[in-house]
């Protein structure tokens, strides 16, 4: 379908990953190119969906940092205990629509995540989750550019720290039937990709082996979406100076990060169901990972395991 340039994986902060994402987005709209990235954050960052408002930050310290993306959704907690993926693509008719164009990349997702050993997997393309016995193990977002298109999501190589996430973000709590159900009791028992191949490599350090891991999820990630039709590049400085122009007028800006401002424009980007580009910022939203969950799957996701 494309001849993708593959960017590796590379491990930086959260500004800089939410401007590459940006500034992959422009080239592709200018010179039609297709772009594969792996990521993590080289420091903790909780990172906000495009139209949500700060409150979803419980406190502020120099342990991590707040970035905010363009796509929508709500904060999601991220740092080296993930791996995060982008498919960055020109609009060239390809996909009809924002539905199609995540369904394709989800399910190539989903497909490496099979090939290295996950098993028991299936997809929500409503709630954009990738589960693994009926609990979210990766998730995406969508950027609908009027001329490229973006979908960005992550999985979950390590377990993350309860206690950190419940001292740093707010955390939800839902009413299902006669009881209530808590996001921090979903997340705390998240499959992981660590947990599920505890047989590879027992005698490496939890570091290495979680590197191992990002590695083979990656290099599986590539091979179902691109095969062969890619080309190896690297993050220059001169790349990664583009990208940090991009965020000194946008993602490090305060602006940007506590009103959203500069908005995006309907000449950059289509307006989807739910995001609208200018409205007001949305308070008391849930974890990204759960938000579009419905209750049904998300009482087995939160319940304890039995036994």
């Amino acid at each position: 379908m494309f001849n993708y340039l593959y960017w590796g994986l590379s491990s930086l902060q959260g500004m800089d990953n939410m401007a590459l994402e940006e500034y992959f987005l422009r080239k592709s709209a200018e010179d039609k190119s297709a772009h594969i990235r792996f990521y993590d954050f080289a420091k903790d960052t909780v990172v906000l969906g495009y139209g949500q408002a700060l409150d979803a930050v419980k406190k502020w310290d120099s342990s991590f940092t707040v970035a905010r993306r363009a796509s929508g959704g709500s904060h999601v907690h991220v740092g080296k205990n993930v791996l995060a993926y982008s498919f960055i693509i020109p609009r060239d008719g390809s996909f009809s629509n924002h539905q199609d164009f995540r369904i394709h990349y989800a399910e190539k997702v989903a497909a490496a995540l099979e090939a290295v050993g996950i098993p028991a997997l299936s997809t929500d393309h409503n709630a954009s989750t990738i589960m693994q016995e009926n609990k979210v193990i990766a998730s995406h977002a969508v950027t609908w550019g009027v001329n490229s298109a973006l979908l960005h999501g992550l999985v979950m190589i390590d377990p993350y720290d309860i206690q950190r996430l419940l001292e740093r973000v707010h955390l939800a709590t839902r009413n299902i039937g006669s009881k209530q159900y808590a996001e921090a009791d979903a997340l705390g028992q998240i499959p992981t990709v660590t947990r599920i191949l505890a047989e590879l490599k027992q005698h490496a350090t939890p570091e290495q082996k979680s590197a191992y891991c990002k590695e083979i999820v990656g290099n599986a990630i590539l091979k179902e979406v691109a095969g062969t039709s890619f080309t190896k590049s690297a993050l220059t400085e001169n790349i990664l100076a583009r990208a940090r122009a991009v965020q000194n007028e946008k993602y490090a800006s305060e602006s940007w990060l506590k009103q959203r401002d500069p908005i995006f424009t309907p000449d950059e980007i289509e307006e989807m169901p739910g995001e609208q580009l200018d409205g007001p910022l949305k308070k008391n939203m849930g974890y990204c990972l759960y938000i579009q969950v419905p209750d049904k799957d998300f009482k087995k996701m939160a319940e304890p395991r039995e036994g």
